[in-house]
């Protein structure tokens, strides 16, 4: 499987995950169920896994304002812990990556794949990397923080959407809908 083929199941997998999301009541979505200095709530990593894939994507990989740039309240600190950010606009911000990340994805060749990305502000030993290691970093990171998601959403009570790959497998394999469908989220 290709990144841009990966990509496809991950949009398509959090459109699931934010139909699920929007039927959550607020204060779940904030509740600080994690300990940290960092990612407290739910929002905390939607809103952290979006500027991952901005920054890595957009940044690093093209030398390209970020998507957040667009986005004040993303980009005046709203976005940190505890955010204030509403799950409608962390949904905006990320749809505006998304868009930006699946083209360029899409327009990867072998060749770009294999060159070498040199990251200034990272440690000595942890610099140089091929482009396609960087692009299954990110990609993977979604899928771990996802999975973080799916399980504060079970400690709450809420039933996380059927996030697994497997069945978005017929979809991306014939380009058409896939038999199996996520059911529609349940209420809290």
């Amino acid at each position: 499987m290709n990144p841009a083929t990966l990509y496809d199941y991950l949009s398509h997998a959090r459109l699931d995950l934010m139909a699920t999301l929007r039927a959550v009541p607020d204060d779940v979505l904030r509740s600080p169920l994690l300990r940290g200095e960092r990612f407290h709530s739910i929002l905390d990593l939607l809103v952290h896994t979006a500027e991952v894939e901005d920054g890595w994507i957009h940044g690093d990989f093209q030398g390209l304002p970020m998507v957040q740039d667009r986005f004040p309240d993303i980009g005046a600190g709203a976005a940190g812990p505890g955010t204030t950010l509403s799950l409608d606009a962390i949904a905006a911000y990320w749809q505006a990556v998304e868009a930006d990340t699946r083209a360029y994805l899409h327009a990867l060749t072998d060749a770009d794949l294999e060159r070498t990305v040199t990251l200034d502000d990272w440690p000595e030993g942890h610099r140089q990397f091929m482009l396609s290691g960087l692009v299954w970093h990110v990609l993977l990171h979604e899928v771990r923080h996802t999975a973080q998601i799916a399980a504060l959403l079970r400690t709450q009570g809420v039933k996380p959407p059927q996030l697994d790959l497997l069945f978005f497998l017929p979809a991306l394999e014939t380009g058409r809908a896939a038999a199996f469908v996520n059911p529609p989220p349940e209420d809290p």
